[in-house]
Order: C-alpha cells, then sequence, then structure tokens
C-alpha cells in the first residue's frame, strides 16, 4: 500500500533505481536535523524555506511510561503554518498527515503535498495547519528500524533477489521465501530493545495522541503569551488525513481514542483484520481494472503512444503483446547493461514498473510507462531501468535519503501481525503467492513480496499493540467522551489497484454515521491520483462543519488521463 508518491511503497525499494536528475536544476533546501535536540515539549524550528520543524520525545514503550530507566524515540515533524495566527479566531488548529506505507514519511509529504492539502482544508471560516510526522522507525525519526549495516550491502541484497525466478516458478519460490526469511534474520540480530519491538501501529496511534496534546499546549500558550500555560490538553482532538496504510492507522487511532477524534479522512482503504492477519487479500481485487485503463489511454492516444500499433484495435490488442513479453521473461529473462553493470529483465521488474507508474497523480506516469514498455518490446530496456516515478513532485528541498524503508515497514507490518498470522513457512508462501497471482496477472507476483517479507518467525512481538474491535460509537452516544466529535469521511477511487473500493463500504459499516465518498477515478487514494473539486468540496466543508455527505455519494473527476500527459491544475501539477 502506498500514497505517497516518494517512498510509501516500500516494496519498491527492491527494484527501483532512484534518480534525481530532475531536481538538479531546482533551488535545494536543507535542514540540519541533529541540531535540533529532542524535546517533551513541541519547539518548533524554522527550516525548508517557511516550514518549522521539531522532534517529540516520547516513550519507546507505550506500556511502560513510569519507569525511570525509560527509554525514548524522537519523532521527526514537519508542520506547514496555517495562513493565519494561532490566536486568530479562525485558526483550525494541526491537521495531521501520513501518506501510507507502513513505512511512508509523513515530514516528507508535508514538504510534498502540505500547499495541496491545505488548499485542500482551508476554507473562509477556518485555516489549518498540515503537520506531517515520520512514524516512529522511519524516515528522520530516531532510533531508525534498520537491518542492514550499510546502503552498499542492502543494494547487494536487492539486486540479488530481483534476479530470482519469479516466485510464481516452482524452482522460484523457495528462493524467494529463503531470501525474505533471511531478511528476517539479519533484522533479529538487532538489539533486544531496538526499535522493532516498538514500532505497532497502536504505539503510532499512541504518539499521534501525544502530538495533538502537544499541540494544544504550544498553541494555548502562543495565544496567552503564558510560557506556563497548559490548558486541557487531554481533552485536545484529533484532526488527521490518512492515505493508503494511513486509513488503517486512523482506523486503529479510531477504535482505541473514539472520543479524542476530531475530524478523521481516510482515504485509500486497508481492511484492518486482514493487515492484522498478515493477509493482504483484500487490496488488489480491481487491480487489473486499474491496469487496463492504461492500456485503453494508450489506444486513445492513437500514435502518440508508441507502445500502441496501427493494427490495434482495442486496448485489449495493445495489452496481448505486454502479457505475451511478461510470460516470456518469465521462463527466460533477458540481460541489459545499464549505468555500468548488468541487469537481469525479469517478470517482477515490469509488473513492478507497471505498478509503480500506477500510483503516480494524474496519471502522470502514463506516458513514460508506455515509452518504457515500447522500447522493451523492442529490445531496449535502458527506459525501463531508468524508470522513476518518483519524482514528479515540484519539492525544493534536499531528498530525504531514506533507504531502510523496506525494513521500516517489516518492522510495522510484521509486527502488527504477528500474533494472528499463524505459521509463514514456505507451504504458506505458495499458497500467498499463487492466491495474489490469480488476483491480478500484472501486479499479483510484485505485491507478493509485501506478506512474503515476514516469511519465516518475525521475532518482534510488540507488547503495545490493537487487534480490534475496529469501530467507534455513534456521535451522541453515552458517555460522550467515548464518541467522535464528527462522523468518519472515507473516500475512494472506484477503482483502486492497491486498496479496494469495498474494504471503504466494508470500513464504514464498523463506524456508526460514517460516509463513503466515491470518485469516478482510476489509481490509489482519491485525493492523490486525480483531481476532483466536488471531492475537495465535500473534505473541506467535513472539517468545517463536521458534516458527511449521504453514505456513497459520487464525485466525478476533473481531469481525464492521456498520453502525453496534460496539467491537471487541482493538484498543482
Amino acid at each position: 500500500m502506498r500514497a505517497s508518491h516518494s517512498r510509501a511503497t516500500w516494496a519498491l525499494g527492491l527494484l527501483a533505481s532512484r534518480t534525481t536528475a530532475l531536481l538538479s536544476k531546482r533551488e535545494l533546501l536543507d535542514f540540519n536535523w541533529t541540531s535540533v535536540a529532542p524535546s517533551e515539549d513541541l519547539r518548533y524550528h524554522d527550516c525548508y524555506g517557511g516550514y518549522k520543524c521539531a522532534r517529540l520525545q516520547v516513550p519507546l514503550d507505550w506500556t511502560n511510561t513510569n519507569d525511570s530507566q525509560s527509554q525514548w524515540v524522537a519523532i521527526a515533524i514537519i508542520t506547514l503554518p496555517a495562513t493565519v495566527s494561532d490566536s486568530d479566531p479562525s485558526f483550525g488548529g494541526p491537521v495531521l498527515v501520513n501518506p501510507g506505507g507502513p513505512s511512508g514519511s509523513g515530514a516528507e509529504m508535508a514538504l510534498d503535498y502540505g500547499r495541496y492539502l491545505q488548499g485542500v482544508v482551508d476554507s473562509g471560516e477556518r485555516h489549518y495547519e498540515i503537520l506531517g510526522f515520520d512514524p516512529r522507525g522511519t524516515g528522520w525519526s530516531t532510533p531508525r528500524a534498520e537491518c542492514y549495516g550499510d546502503d552498499l550491502s542492502r543494494l547487494s541484497d536487492f539486486v540479488q533477489r530481483a534476479g530470482m525466478p519469479p516466485a510464481t516458478s516452482p524452482e522460484g519460490l523457495p528462493l524467494h521465501f529463503q531470501a525474505a526469511a533471511g531478511g528476517v534474520k539479519l533484522c533479529a540480530e538487532a538489539e533486544k530493545d531496538s526499535i522493532f519491538a516498538h514500532m505497532s501501529t497502536a504505539s503510532v496511534a499512541r504518539d499521534m495522541l501525544e502530538i495533538v496534546e502537544r499541540a494544544d499546549t504550544l498553541r494555548r500558550r502562543n495565544s496567552t503569551g503564558d510560557p506556563s500555560a497548559s490548558g486541557s490538553p487531554k481533552q485536545a482532538k484529533l484532526q488527521y488525513l490518512g492515505f493508503s496504510y494511513g486509513s488503517y492507522l486512523g482506523n486503529t487511532f479510531a477504535s482505541m481514542f473514539p472520543g479524542r477524534v476530531g475530524r478523521l479522512v481516510v482515504d485509500g482503504i486497508a481492511d484492518p483484520d486482514d493487515f492484522v492477519r498478515g493477509d493482504l487479500k483484500k487490496n488488489i481485487n480491481d487491480a487489473e481494472i486499474v491496469v487496463n485503463a492504461f492500456y485503453r489511454t494508450c489506444l486513445e492516444a492513437g500514435d502518440l503512444c508508441l507502445l500502441r500499433q496501427a493494427r490495434d484495435k482495442s486496448a485489449a490488442d495493445v495489452r496481448r503483446r505486454v502479457d505475451a513479453f511478461i510470460r516470456s521473461i518469465e521462463k527466460a529473462p533477458v540481460s541489459a547493461v545499464h549505468e555500468g553493470r548488468v541487469r537481469l529483465i525479469t517478470s517482477v521488474l515490469v509488473r513492478e514498473t507497471i505498478r509503480q507508474a500506477l500510483y503516480a497523480p494524474a496519471y502522470s506516469a502514463y506516458g513514460a510507462l508506455s515509452l518504457a514498455l515500447a522500447g522493451s518490446l523492442s529490445g531496449n530496456q535502458t527506459l525501463l531501468l531508468s524508470a522513476d516515478f518518483t519524482t514528479l513532485t515540484n519539492r525544493k528541498y534536499t531528498p530525504l535519503e531514506y533507504t531502510w524503508f523496506v525494513e521500516a515497514g517489516m518492522g510495522v507490518f510484521c509486527g502488527d501481525s504477528a500474533a494472528d498470522a499463524g505459521t509463514r513457512d514456505e507451504a504458506w508462501a505458495r499458497q500467498a503467492v499463487a492466491y495474489y497471482a490469480n488476483q491480478s496477472f500484472t501486479t499479483g507476483e510484485a505485491w507478493a513480496r509485501l506478506p512474503l517479507s515476514c516469511s519465516g518467525d518475525w521475532p518482534f512481538k510488540p507488547k503495545y499493540a490493537f487487534r480490534g474491535p475496529f469501530g467507534s460509537p455513534a456521535p451522541g452516544s453515552k458517555p460522550a467522551d467515548r464518541a467522535p466529535a464528527a462522523p468518519l469521511l472515507i473516500l475512494s477511487p472506484r477503482y483502486d489497484h492497491a486498496t479496494a473500493l469495498a474494504n471503504a463500504y466494508a470500513m464504514s459499516r464498523r463506524h456508526s454515521g460514517s460516509a463513503v465518498v466515491v470518485q469516478e477515478s482510476t489509481g490509489h487514494c482519491a485525493l492523490l491520483t486525480s483531481s476532483s473539486e466536488c471531492t475537495r468540496r465535500i473534505v473541506r466543508e467535513y472539517f468545517k462543519s463536521g458534516k458527511v455527505p449521504p453514505n456513497g455519494t459520487t464525485c466525478k473527476e476533473d481531469c481525464s488521463p492521456s498520453i502525453p500527459f496534460k496539467s491537471c491544475p487541482g493538484l498543482g501539477i
């Protein structure tokens, strides 16, 4: 799962080659995080040309907060200030954001998408600050969830796995299983009290509550001018935008602390029971519909899509050649020389390239994907190996050198599912891979790498954990402090290749009074992969008044897929 279009899909680290060529012509802003001492209250420092940065100190183990020997975690926070001061009557407070993953950097999301998201939630009556935080173990937060001693070792392992036969083959499955199980053993070599034992989603949800309370205290101090003012931070409520895995995080928060929910919007919905079991079997149900939308766009582009041939009469004709190529390299990978080394062109590389492109906002990667596939079919793999859909945002800061996102994702996902997943042996892996491959010819093989990353016995069983039941009381129920201030707002595209629409309705049934808004678009997460003023208007009204529309409300998208890409003003790209 992923929403942030940089690194929130941790499995992409197995294959993607990062390039910063698009950044070289831009002004780059940097910030020295090591210069900021972690503190138990929220202390901001100016950073990144108009943002505020802080490192908030929270307990490592939320089950042991009174011990004088307690260890600490420093949560990295980047906030885009509101367009009004804290003391202004229209100041709406912070809106926390999470991009998914489950190892995406919320701080990076605030830098990439902060101004866009602020434009989504702001109204004439209310103005919000956007607060991105790196969940424990991820991004700029410390300690880091790292299993490798250096990036070269990490890269070597990834390249080795990328060259293996497909996991769908009899000879490939044992290799992939053993490689993943070896990765688990590598992480197991971490110290007993490492961050891995404390990376549960429940711990992150509790961190969010701490952030909300500390932000409320800071606002009261700023508005009164009294440095000792604290008010009633225990009554402060969460305002939240969560995408992909961020929907599971939001679901967890609303289920653990329903009375502390002020406004909660989730987009691209993960099924919570599915996640806790470590299955992820309810995510890619609609993936092939999204894949077919790409081929249909190519057909409609005519000669502007080089993947299309003159004799093609349907999108299926375009797709047939790509599928045949993928099948051929399942049995016989081809080699290519790229950037001074030999690379194997495997089925999972092609499939993952397609899957990665589908995350890009406003279909902006369709053109690049069609060129990469057209080149591969003609024997030129250069564009396929150079494909990078992570540089689409107009960032002006030094890119986060965050290379341990695969391990960080394992820390969350494997830890959350350790108690309920059962035996994750080779027989389990074989059944899982077959299941995903049957769900989606194009993305199933690549998707299987997420659950397979927990192969063997994950050694870290978090003490502070939440495995359900998921749901929250109805607004107005008794006692009042156990109910959200407003019902949840749940968003989804009509067809999402990483989190199916059915999950959104299933979540709504658990949270009384909540409403699903369906955006008539394809891609992962409504607010991030297409533009719809209708959707934004509903979100804006919800943050202002807490009102949700009728369940099942639909919104049209304002931008249609095209090759070449046409700018989508609503998304700012």
